[in-house]
């Protein structure tokens, strides 16, 4: 279907391009001579056949629900197991994402629906699948806790498909007020989203010996807050046993925009007065949680819009939460920063990584316009407590200025001039810092299982700096491009041509991800052994007969390191 829409589309704004594709395109798939079926306990599925990367079939069942709709009276409720079917369920087709409003793109469009909890199983040639189980890859998408899905238009497995090695499977979960709203007690405990991560994955443990996949080697791997989520399912004892191994990629439990919303009553409430409901300040909770179930999606979606405190910002404004007490199965019952220091969490081999400048999600939507650069420069010391999650006083902002804005007029904080520094300012702070933190904490917690790190700093043709700026101003290698070698996008990017340097990245970062879903680490380098790390660097070359750059650089940042410890005051 995307191939026949774009003589039209070519010359679309990208913006409007996404909003048009999400909405039209389910990709219709080629035809196929056989019609996979599969039984489970809910019982069988009718599948379809895809094409992989070098145009080798394999089935592919689509749009499984994993659990009941999150409606009416679910709305706001820990998910349900789904009901068993009569007959044979139609697995040909994805199903709609999760209701969203993607504020990071210009025109920002909303789409999908509630009823949205389904997940997707890719398997490589029958013939592979039964030769013996094969080692299973779960993937939990990012998007900030507010965006995302798992439809092939926007991740397609289908590179996985090619290495023959792994089963893939990819799910939703709901996003937003739908997924995160808590009312810190019983009413409404909160991270609903959170918990449809753990349905699933319960899921995968009882369905995916019928697909041929090995239920006892499980890899979750996800991206940003796929990323901090693959952390928190760590962290949280309802998921002990559903995975075995994890790969966090840009995104961090302990982050300070992922780290447990400290008052969610209070923005419970506020999102209640958006929406005009009478009296929201003095409802009980159990009232409140009712009205708010009454309100129509969209409307819903909508009204979060305007409990932003500068411009789209924060991005991530509902997340996990900590849960009240008589909970009688939290998903997080403690700070994750507290957990994760003692080591009170799964123990299974760990993969973590990052792009230096992640940091690009927050500052490429602002300096795309001089106007919100002024505005910000003028409001930066009042946002960072906000930014940071942490205390500033005159002697941190001079630290700051001395570390990241030696060039920048002293009477200024943000310039049209300062991109990089701001973006290694927020790097660092957001996704560097408690990445490493995260692996010192690990170390001293003597997790006596592999740990692999890595860094993603390839750059190539395509980048989601269009995405985020809907320009097609280069920016560098930008937060989630690490995504377009392990993915296909059609939704967004054309496939790489054959023999490109990008496509050999695709071929050596595919390899690197299954080589520790199958092989605990990776090629036994890019490894930590005591306080001592090797980081796998990928990078780009001079050389046209090897353009991709992989190689060990021992260390992690110790003076960055040292700078945020000792900035941010960790509990």
């Amino acid at each position: 279907m995307v191939e026949k829409f774009k003589p039209f589309l070519k010359d679309v704004p990208f913006s409007l391009l996404l909003t048009l594709l999400v909405i039209i395109c389910v990709e219709e798939v080629k035809p196929f001579q056989t019609e996979p079926t599969v039984c489970i306990k809910d019982g069988c599925l009718r599948g379809t056949v895809l094409q992989n990367s070098v145009g080798v079939s394999y089935p592919a069942f689509l749009g499984i629900p994993f659990a009941k709709p999150p409606i009416g009276k679910l709305r706001f409720a820990n998910p349900q197991p789904n009901d068993p079917w009569t007959g044979k369920y139609d697995a040909t087709k994805a199903k709609d994402a999760c209701i969203q409003m993607i504020t990071l793109v210009p025109m920002a469009p909303l789409f999908g629906k509630e009823d949205c909890l389904y997940i997707n199983v890719f398997v490589p040639a029958l013939e592979v699948r039964d030769a013996g189980l094969l080692p299973v890859m779960v993937y939990i998408h990012g998007g900030g806790f507010l965006y995302g899905s798992a439809q092939t238009e926007q991740r397609d497995p289908a590179r996985f498909m090619t290495s023959r090695r792994v089963i893939v499977v990819t799910f939703q979960y709901r996003l937003g007020v739908f997924g995160f709203l808590s009312t810190g007690d019983r009413a409404a405990p909160g991270n609903f989203g959170m918990k449809d991560q753990v349905m699933a994955l319960r899921w995968v443990k009882k369905n995916i010996r019928a697909f041929g996949g090995d239920p006892n080697l499980v890899t979750i791997f996800g991206e940003s807050a796929g990323g901090s989520s693959v952390q928190f399912q760590m962290l949280s004892p309802l998921s002990r046993g559903l995975f075995h191994r994890a790969v966090s990629m840009s995104g961090s439990a302990i982050s300070s925009w992922s780290v447990p919303i400290e008052n969610p009553l209070m923005l419970a409430r506020a999102q209640a007065k958006v929406l005009g409901i009478v009296d929201a300040s003095e409802l009980s909770t159990e009232e409140l949680v009712e009205q708010l179930r009454e309100v129509d999606a969209v409307e819903l979606t909508r009204s979060t819009e305007r409990l932003k405190l500068w411009d789209i910002h924060p991005i991530t404004l509902y997340h996990p939460v900590v849960e009240p007490p008589e909970e009688p199965e939290p998903f997080l019952a403690e700070d994750p920063r507290a957990a994760w220091r003692r080591g009170a969490y799964a123990t299974v081999p760990w993969m973590t990584g990052s792009i230096p400048n992640d940091g690009s999600i927050v500052t490429q939507t602002i300096y795309r316009n001089d106007s919100l650069v002024g505005d910000l420069n003028s409001k930066f010391v009042n946002l960072l407590p906000l930014i940071l999650r942490t205390s500033i006083t005159k002697e941190k902002l001079a630290r700051l200025r001395k570390r990241f804005l030696k060039n920048t007029p002293p009477s200024k904080w943000i310039t049209k001039d300062n991109y990089a520094e701001i973006t290694k300012l927020m790097s660092e702070a957001w996704f560097l810092y408690p990445m490493v933190r995260s692996i010192k904490q690990h170390h001293a917690s003597r997790k006596h299982t592999p740990t692999s790190v890595y860094s993603f700093q390839f750059r190539g043709r395509y980048s989601f700096s269009k995405l985020y700026t809907g320009t097609d101003t280069p920016y560098g290698i930008t937060h989630a491009d690490e995504m377009i070698y392990l993915f296909r996008m059609p939704l967004l990017f054309p496939e790489f041509p054959p023999g490109s340097p990008e496509a050999e990245m695709t071929q050596l970062w595919v390899k690197f991800f299954v080589d520790f879903a199958t092989h605990d680490i990776v090629d036994k380098v890019g490894t930590c052994y005591g306080e001592k790390c090797e980081v796998m660097t990928f990078a780009n070359t001079n050389n046209r007969y090897f353009p991709v750059s992989k190689r060990l650089v021992p260390g992690l940042d110790e003076e960055m390191y040292s700078f945020w410890r000792s900035f941010l005051e960790d509990k």
